[in-house]
């Protein structure tokens, strides 16, 4: 009879590990890379520094970038048209196309936004290429409310969607020099399409605090956000997230990508990065073969390098891109 109860005992607690480990993988996908249900600012006039910014608690370097922001996208939106293409597995992709009409250039800086931002985010990166007299395009990554998407892939599928928004580029100039140039998950889109077949018109890349891999992303998030162990419940929510968006988070990384990029790169991070752990930074750039760049930003956090020392940021970034178109 002890035994039996014992049997019973024994195998409630373990039915309630494994649906605990089950529910918090299924919350985990849910939460992490669950779709956007959409938004209207693509089509809006200003970028409104809204008192829930306030709420948050943000870091002052977030505040700053904000403001920045709120004063750069109107003048973007100004020189911007709606564009779209269709991804290679049948999605509508919206993106805002700004192009030098009064001084038309072959150059095209295509900028891509991080994770859970829009287009608009990148606002001041785009007005800068727009006043050096390069024409821009900002794609919205799949899944993020604008673009379709149902779900976030981190750049696993996204990367695939830069090929073809080069492709774009192309087909309206022959003569295009493209700058790939990505921010946090825009960052890790870019790294993992420069290891693929793009067009030859594509010369030059800009990263800015991307993570080594999606893997490697959740790992440090799930111990930092969430103080949970990595296994099982990492490993339980990439095969749930492999069964039902297709793809594990094992699939996406930047490391394997770089080892086959053949354009040159420029790497860029702040050193006290907390989101995007600033030790990917090297993991990165030594994964990289051939012609690259190293930039650290002292005391700049996550995504906000360029607005901690935008002299010294844009002054490396210029100088990079100078050199090779």
């Amino acid at each position: 009879m002890k035994k039996k109860t014992g049997f019973i005992i024994g195998g409630s607690v373990l039915c309630f590990v494994f649906a605990a480990i089950l529910g918090g993988a299924i919350y985990l996908v849910d939460y992490a890379v669950g779709g956007e249900d959409g938004t209207l600012c693509y089509e809006s006039h200003s970028f409104v520094i809204s008192k829930e910014m306030a709420k948050k608690k943000k870091h002052p370097q977030d505040i700053q970038a904000e403001k920045e922001k709120s004063v750069a996208y109107p003048k973007l939106k100004k020189y911007t048209e709606k564009v779209s293409i269709k991804s290679f597995d049948g999605l509508n992709l919206n993106g805002l196309y700004a192009e030098q009409k009064e001084m038309p250039s072959h150059n095209y800086a295509l900028v891509v936004h991080g994770y859970r931002a829009e287009p608009r985010d990148m606002c001041t990166y785009a007005v800068h290429f727009l006043d050096k007299g390069w024409n821009v395009l900002l794609p919205g990554q799949r899944g993020h409310g604008w673009s379709e998407g149902s779900f976030v892939d981190m750049g696993t599928f996204a990367c695939r969607d830069m090929v073809d928004w080069c492709r774009f580029i192309v087909e309206k100039d022959p003569e295009a020099r493209i700058l790939l140039y990505g921010v946090s998950m825009g960052a890790a889109t870019v790294m993992m399409a420069s290891g693929l077949e793009l067009p030859s018109n594509v010369v030059a890349a800009v990263e800015d605090c991307g993570y080594t891999s999606v893997w490697d992303q959740f790992v440090y998030r799930l111990k930092y956000e969430f103080h949970l162990p990595v296994h099982p419940i990492l490993d339980v929510a990439s095969l749930l997230c492999k069964v039902k968006n297709g793809y594990s988070f094992r699939d996406g990384s930047s490391v394997r990508s770089l080892a086959r990029a053949k354009i040159p790169m420029l790497f860029i991070h702040g050193d006290k990065d907390d989101y995007v752990p600033y030790e990917m930074l090297e993991k990165n750039f030594n994964a990289k073969s051939g012609e690259k760049e190293m930039l650290v930003v002292k005391n700049a956090i996550h995504a906000t390098a360029s607005f901690v020392d935008p002299e010294l940021y844009y002054g490396r970034v210029d100088s990079f891109v100078d050199k090779w178109f």
